[in-house]
C-alpha cells in the first residue's frame, strides 16, 4: 500500500493501474459489496440449510433407499401438500443457484473494467443486472406466482414481462426491504431497462453485445462502423457511465440478497444492520453531497467519546474524506499523532444495539 488517499485497500492496488484515481473508491466500493454478497453466500452454503428437506427425505428413507430411489421428492411434497418443505426446496436450491450464477458475472464484468476491456464488461453486466436481479425481486415480491411459473413452462411463462409488471414487481420488493426509503421502482427500471433514457445500461449493453443495432437514436450504429470495435479504450467516459449508476444498483441488489438469504434460514439481525450501515454510510460517503450523508452524521454522535485515538486520546470525527475508509476497512487514521489504527465498529454496534434497519 502506498498510502494512496483514494485507495482503500478492498483489491490489490495494482488492480487499479488502469483506472484513473478518481474511480479507484468507486470501484472498489462495487467490489466490497460483490465480496459482501460472496461471504453471506459461502456462509449459506455451508451452512446446509438448503438441503434441510432433502436430508430429511434420506433420513427417512434409511434402510428403504431401493423402494424409494426413484422417488420424486418435489412431487411427493406437492401431492402431498407439504407446503413450506416443497417451498423451502425450491426457493433455497434457486436463490443460491442464481447469487452464484450472479456473482461470477459481476465479478468477471468488474475485472474487465479494470483492465479497460469495456464492450466485455458491459456484456458481463447485462445478464446479472437484467435476469438475475428481476428472478430475484420476484421471489420477494410474488413468492407463490414465481413458484407456480418456475413449476413447469418457465420458458415461455417468465418471458414477455412487460415494463409495467417488472416496475411493479420491484415496488412490491422494495416494500420488504429494510431501507424501502433509499430505493424507487421506477429509477430502477429505467436504470436497467430503458432503452431511450441516456444514462440508462440497456443502450449501451446492445451495442456490447451486438456489432451492428439500429433501434432507436441510442441505438443507431454509425456508418462505416461497428459497436465498439474503433473506440479507443482509454477513453475514460465508460468510468464516469458506469459508476454513476451501477453503485445504486448493487446496492439494490444487496438488500434484495439479504432478504432473500432471510427466507431460506433467518439472518442475522445485527449481521445485517452492520453490513447495511457500513454499505450506506460508505455509498453517501463516496457518492454523495457531504451533506447528505446522514448514517455518518447519526453515528457520529451515537459513538461520541469512543471515536478518539487509541495512541493519544485525540478525538476525530467522521468525515466525507474518511468515511468510506472507516465504514469498509474499519480503519481510522489520527491527525494528531498520524497513527493509522482498527476501529471495532462491528462488535461496537452489536454491543451497543446501534442499527437504523427494523428489527422485529
Amino acid at each position: 500500500m502506498m498510502g494512496n488517499s483514494m485507495y482503500l485497500n478492498i483489491i490489490p492496488e495494482e488492480r487499479l493501474a488502469l483506472i484513473p484515481e478518481e474511480y479507484w473508491q468507486k470501484h472498489e466500493f462495487c467490489f466490497h459489496l460483490h465480496d459482501q454478497l460472496l461471504h453471506l453466500l459461502k456462509q449459506y452454503e455451508e451452512s446446509g440449510a438448503h438441503s434441510i428437506v432433502e436430508n430429511a427425505f434420506h433420513e427417512a428413507a434409511r434402510g428403504k433407499e431401493k423402494e424409494l430411489e426413484d422417488l420424486d421428492i418435489l412431487q411427493f411434497m406437492k401431492t402431498n401438500n407439504l407446503i413450506w418443505p416443497y417451498k423451502h426446496h425450491i426457493l433455497s436450491h434457486t436463490i443460491l443457484g442464481l447469487t452464484s450464477d450472479l456473482l461470477n458475472f459481476l465479478y468477471e464484468s468488474l475485472r474487465c473494467f479494470e483492465k479497460r476491456k469495456f464492450s466485455v464488461a458491459f456484456s458481463l453486466l447485462r445478464k446479472p443486472l437484467k435476469e438475475h436481479l428481476l428472478f430475484l425481486s420476484w421471489i420477494i415480491a410474488y413468492e407463490d406466482d414465481f413458484i407456480s411459473r418456475f413449476e413447469e413452462n418457465n420458458h415461455i411463462s417468465f418471458n414477455g414481462i412487460f415494463k409495467k409488471e417488472k416496475i411493479d414487481i420491484f415496488d412490491k420488493a422494495i416494500k420488504k426491504l429494510h431501507l424501502k426509503e433509499a430505493f424507487d421502482a421506477e429509477t430502477i427500471w429505467s436504470i436497467i431497462y430503458s432503452k431511450t433514457h441516456s444514462n440508462g445500461f440497456e443502450p449501451t449493453w446492445q451495442r456490447a453485445t451486438h456489432l451492428t443495432t439500429s433501434r432507436g437514436d441510442l441505438l443507431k450504429t454509425e456508418d462505416y462502423s461497428f459497436n465498439f470495435i474503433f473506440e479507443s479504450p482509454w477513453d475514460d467516459q465508460y468510468y464516469d457511465f458506469v459508476y454513476w449508476k451501477l453503485p445504486l444498483v448493487l446496492l439494490f441488489l444487496t438488500q434484495i440478497l439479504f432478504e432473500c438469504f432471510n427466507r431460506i434460514h433467518p439472518t442475522n439481525k445485527k449481521t445485517i444492520s452492520y453490513n447495511i450501515i457500513t454499505a450506506m454510510g460508505a455509498y453517501e460517503a463516496i457518492f454523495l453531497d457531504g451533506r447528505a450523508n446522514a448514517i455518518r452524521k447519526s453515528l457520529q454522535n451515537q459513538l461520541g467519546d469512543l471515536l478518539s485515538c487509541v495512541q493519544c486520546d485525540e478525538k476525530f470525527k467522521i468525515n466525507k474524506a474518511n468515511a468510506a475508509d472507516f465504514f469498509l476497512t474499519e480503519r481510522v487514521n489520527c491527525r494528531n499523532c498520524g497513527i493509522t489504527s482498527q476501529f471495532p465498529l462491528y462488535w461496537i454496534l452489536a454491543k451497543a444495539n446501534i442499527s437504523f434497519i427494523e428489527t422485529e
